[in-house]
């Protein structure tokens, strides 16, 4: 548990030693979001002017009005979403990009110049889309049991003697699912660390080296991962309750709270990740007390990344 804050406490350090990587991605995401959102908002300010609708949404967040509204043929509202598709992408490819720089930096533990960051970044770019591509393979069956166990509590809620049977298959399945899918996660998280710090251009060597970092001493790294994940989905459900109760008069609170929360937000994925960066710079030195096997000291003992 102490070693487990001290990893915290040493990768919230790093994203603050290196915060432009955190405002960059906040001013591109913040502009990605203001022309991607345009296209919605002007055609639901048609339908919803002067209406029922607008004025059980102007003074709080009305749940059932929103279904309401989002069921209206009128609306369409998911027809209007796809403008906002190709802003969606730019932040991704974006963010993809900046990630080997940004992972560089925290490998380091300094502030690289503007030319050494672009440099790993654009070295690190398309492995980091070949990786991608594995992941989309690996999560492929994780999307496959979701939609198995989709169907299997639907079948169970209008079949079996037990009403609420369905309810909980529903539940346990969903949080499986998580489950493997925060796993998987850690382990592509991991894959990335480990090509940074071996320079490693393999993506399949840097997974296989990965997968026996990851699920060899899984319980201390994912506890790193999950305490952090978990402070962002508390932060997240708060602000969202506290929005519920917000009058929409006060638009400009409402806003400036859900850009602190898209703050937060992209800053505690950073903290993850340089979190699992002092992890296993930790675990390959030693410093980690956790048993290590000889073969992992062989596959991992290569010294940080330098750039030049």
């Amino acid at each position: 548990m102490a070693q487990g804050s001290g990893v915290l406490r040493e990768g919230a350090r790093r994203v603050w030693r290196y915060q432009r990587a955190l405002w960059w991605l906040f001013i591109v995401n913040l502009l990605t979001a203001t022309f991607s959102a345009i296209p919605v908002t002007s055609h639901l300010g048609k339908v919803t002017d002067q209406s029922v609708h607008s004025q059980r949404l102007a003074n709080g967040f009305d749940v059932m009005a929103f279904m309401e509204l989002a069921a209206n043929p009128e609306v369409s509202f998911w027809s209007h979403t796809t403008p906002t598709i190709p802003f969606v992408l730019i932040y991704f490819v974006f963010a993809l990009f900046v990630t080997g720089g940004i992972l560089s930096a925290y490998a380091l533990d300094r502030k690289l110049t503007t030319g050494e960051f672009f440099q790993a970044a654009g070295t690190y770019f398309w492995r980091w889309v070949r990786l991608l591509v594995h992941l989309l393979i690996v999560i492929t069956p994780i999307l496959i049991l979701t939609s198995i166990v989709n169907k299997w509590s639907g079948t169970l809620a209008d079949d079996a003697p037990q009403e609420k049977l369905g309810f909980w298959v529903e539940v346990a399945g969903f949080l499986v699912v998580i489950f493997l899918a925060m796993a998987v996660r850690l382990w592509f998280d991991m894959a990335q660390i480990v090509a940074v710090a071996q320079k490693e251009r393999s993506m399949w060597r840097a997974l296989g080296r990965a997968r026996r970092v990851t699920f060899g001493h899984f319980g201390s790294l994912f506890w790193v991962y999950f305490q952090i994940s978990l402070t962002a989905w508390l932060t997240l459900a708060l602000a969202l309750w506290s929005w519920a109760y917000m009058p929409g008069s006060r638009a400009g609170i409402s806003f400036l709270m859900f850009e602190l929360l898209m703050l937060w937000w992209i800053g505690t994925r950073l903290w993850q990740r340089a979190s699992e960066t002092v992890w296993y710079e930790r675990l390959t030195t030693g410093l980690l007390t956790l048993p290590i096997s000889h073969e992992m000291v062989q596959t991992t003992a290569e010294p940080l990344p330098t750039l030049r």
